[in-house]
């Protein structure tokens, strides 16, 4: 059965369960602070691990500046599941012992597709919070272990500027942060203005791959996966 999330439901029953329906990720503005409360909790039932040798606190990543002019172009950054799953600590020098120690914990059940582990991954680390100001609304599906589903509201001053590539950028830029973030081959997004909709897209993790972004028209994009804009 598919896992759905309510990116603009209250965000109170998060301490309770992360595993629920209906919960806002747009209330995470920092996923490393979630990731850490993580590893606390965990910590508490599990013996202390050795500590590694400390080193130097690499220097903070500058927050991504949303534009719809390249909103495609960038992504987050692709976690490495199976990495996570076999190193409990961070050889990149960039992604905190914290943040780390979460991705090391969902690693096995992501791995596995299990669609619980997706919900927690997505809500805790929020893939698509930058995106909130350019749409009304948005909500993510987890129907099985190689797809996830976007659906978004169109914001009706975007559409009036330029639809086509207000749905190009915009569906673009999701599918990648989603694919990044988990292991799946695809990701269906689907743009909408009331009961009306307007866009409708599935994108491979191949086609994606294929592809390099800075040279790339979102909506021919569209297009070329079989996409369809109204």
């Amino acid at each position: 059965m598919s896992e759905k999330i309510d990116l603009n439901a209250a965000q109170k029953k998060l301490a309770e369960t992360l595993k629920g329906i209906g919960m806002d990720l747009w209330g995470t503005e920092d996923p490393e602070k979630w990731a850490e409360q993580a590893f606390d909790e965990s910590a508490q039932a599990a013996p202390a691990a050795k500590q590694p040798p400390k080193a130097e606190k690499p220097a903070p990543i500058a927050e991504k500046k949303a534009d719809l002019s390249n909103l495609w172009i960038t992504a987050d950054e692709t976690i490495d599941w199976t990495e996570a799953l076999i190193s409990e600590w961070p050889r990149d020098g960039l992604t905190s012992p914290r943040l780390w120690a979460f991705y090391h914990r969902m690693a096995e059940k992501v791995l596995q597709g299990d669609l619980a582990a997706y919900v927690e991954v997505l809500t805790t680390l929020n893939p698509l919070g930058d995106l909130a100001e350019y749409v009304s609304g948005m909500v993510l599906r987890t129907p099985a272990a190689e797809r996830l589903e976007c659906e978004f509201e169109c914001r009706p001053e975007e559409m009036e500027k330029d639809a086509r590539g207000y749905l190009g950028a915009l569906s673009v830029r999701a599918a990648r942060d989603l694919l990044a973030v988990l292991p799946v081959e695809e990701v269906h997004v689907t743009g909408r203005m009331g009961q009306e909709q307007k866009l409708d897209v599935t994108f491979r993790r191949s086609q994606m791959l294929k592809r390099k972004m800075a040279f790339l028209n979102p909506a021919d994009f569209v297009e070329e996966c079989g996409g369809q804009m109204m």
